[in-house]
């Protein structure tokens, strides 16, 4: 007898909005700080004997009421590799607080996976036999205060917008202060100021961008994003990879705030009606001249840009990504581009490029080697579908076998045909009974039997045309595939259309190693059974 206890791989989430950091009531606010919900997490964990902590996830400064947070997708990403099958929070609205997604999270996609949830305060854990109940009713409150709060943020940042009072992050080189009158303004961060009026300086004598970001490196200058949470060691260190680039000063030197221009709802976004982010036309913006006190003239500021216009190299004729949203990283789930390397052109992942080697461990491929596998994976599909249909072809030409819809019409009729029997037989006990040639003990238990075999029979009839139907609509599914794929039976090379038929997505791991999930996939397995089924018979 194996008595093992069954040990889960588990990863620990948690999650501050900057709203709930922004709470009156102190107290809860530092109740729900991220280093307190671990701290919550960590002892609850700590006699949990079945129960080993894989991953800690942190998203600090989302808001729950949209699942679209990297942490989050990245310990989804770990469930759907299987790298674990244990998620624990400290309540449920740190999972979120769109009560319909969440529930279907907990509900439906967690059982699925086989992913035992457990949310602490909630006294919720799936693997309990009560774990279902006051889920849907704690999330609903939670949904109703996830919009309550973003319909007030977001009238309140309208009427900032409307007015030019800054509401979000301001750009490197200012800082936001509250005047005399309580009322937040933009002015000089010096630090950051006197950096950005070198890089003008240096961009006004045509100095290259790659050669002034290089120096920037070199001095050990803090990124814009490094310096906004210099205060902060842990985010600090997170980012301790995260260099000067090209692309960074060229927001710097294009950016009009730094001559007093300020300009407020290039994009929007409303969390309680679940709209994205999004880009507003020009007429939608608000424009404030002379804003704020200016760090570069107008005069150097339009000198840059003209120096810039000069250096300008034709775009280069852009690669075509084939997998274009259909591959990601299986270690990290951020999205893979194409990028340019000496040799040939790499699929990379955006992570690692973005914050160094060290934050992902998926390495580069070569674009025509994922090509090359993926056309292989297609070809070798095509051909195991092509070989079953030649056997099963031979195997409907031999008179000798029955198909599989014959057997499925006759077990039909057969039950049918008992049922009548047993139908009329039924309809003859009460005139036996009148007749004394049963008693009322003999009646009743041969109607009982006869009621018993009849709805089972019933059952069984139901059955049989449920897999006739569902052979009927594989046949139907697999003959339109078949049609398609014949047509790329003697291709040698991956075409578009090609990936978009076949390919559903493919995932990039460590080593290497890739994943290839194509469509149908359902469909031709489901197809195989039946027709093993009908091999049987």
């Amino acid at each position: 007898m194996n008595n093992s206890k069954r040990i889960y791989r588990a990863a620990i989430y948690v999650r501050l909005s900057k709203e709930d950091g922004d709470l009156d009531d102190v107290r809860k606010a530092e109740s729900n700080s991220i280093s307190n919900q671990k701290s919550l997490i960590l002892n609850y964990l700590k006699d949990k004997e079945d129960i080993e902590i894989v991953s800690i996830r942190e998203d600090d400064g989302y808001s729950g009421a949209t699942f679209d947070r990297p942490e989050f997708e990245r310990m989804m990403s770990d469930m759907r590799a299987g790298r674990i099958n244990c998620i624990v929070v400290k309540d449920l609205s740190r999972l979120g607080r769109d009560y319909i997604e969440t529930g279907n999270l907990v509900e439906r996609v967690f059982p699925m996976m086989n992913i035992r949830f457990v949310a602490i305060t909630d006294n919720y854990d799936s693997s309990k036999k009560d774990a279902d109940l006051m889920v849907a009713v704690t999330n609903i409150a939670n949904d109703l205060y996830a919009k309550d709060i973003s319909k007030k943020i977001s009238s309140s940042k309208q009427e900032a917008m409307e007015k030019g009072i800054p509401t979000g992050n301001v750009a490197y080189g200012y800082k936001v202060v509250f005047n005399e009158n309580k009322v937040k303004v933009m002015v000089e961060d010096k630090e950051a100021a006197d950096v950005v009026r070198w890089i003008f300086n240096e961009a006004e004598k045509g100095t290259l961008h790659s050669v002034i970001a290089a120096e920037l490196n070199a001095k050990h200058i803090l990124t814009p994003a490094q310096y906004k949470v210099r205060h902060n060691i842990e985010k600090l260190e997170k980012l301790r990879g995260v260099k000067w680039t090209v692309d960074t000063l060229s927001q710097i030197l294009k950016n009009e705030v730094y001559i007093g221009r300020y300009v407020t709802g290039k994009d929007r976004v409303c969390l309680y009606r679940h709209e994205k982010r999004h880009t507003t036309n020009k007429d939608e913006w608000y424009v404030f001249e002379n804003h704020h006190i200016a760090l570069i003239a107008k005069e150097q500021f339009y000198a840059v840009q003209k120096n810039k216009r000069k250096v300008i190299k034709p775009a280069k004729k852009q690669t075509v990504n084939m997998l274009k949203g259909k591959i990601i990283c299986g270690c990290c789930g951020s999205s893979i581009h194409i990028h340019p390397e000496k040799h040939a052109k790499v699929y990379l992942c955006t992570h690692r490029k973005r914050y160094g080697k060290d934050s992902c461990n998926c390495l580069p491929v070569k674009v025509d080697d994922v090509y090359a596998a993926v056309l292989a994976v297609i070809k070798e599909q095509i051909q195991v579908f092509v070989d079953r249909e030649m056997i099963l072809k031979e195997h409907h030409n031999d008179s000798r076998v029955i198909r599989q819809e014959q057997v499925y019409t006759e077990a039909v009729n057969k039950c049918v045909k008992e049922m009548d029997r047993l139908m009329e037989l039924k309809s003859g006990l009460y005139a036996d009974y009148t007749e004394e040639l049963l008693d009322e003990k003999e009646y009743l238990q041969l109607n009982r039997e006869y009621s018993q075999r009849i709805e089972k029979l019933k059952i069984q009839a139901d059955e049989y045309r449920q897999a006739a139907s569902q052979y009927e609509s594989a046949e139907k599914t697999v003959a339109q595939l078949k049609a398609e794929m014949l047509r790329f039976k003697g291709k040698r090379k991956l075409t578009q259309e090609m990936v978009d038929l076949f390919v559903a997505q493919v995932r990039i791991y460590e080593n290497k190693n890739l994943e290839i999930v194509l469509n149908y996939e359902d469909e031709l397995k489901k197809f195989a059974e039946l027709n093993m089924e009908r091999e049987a018979g």
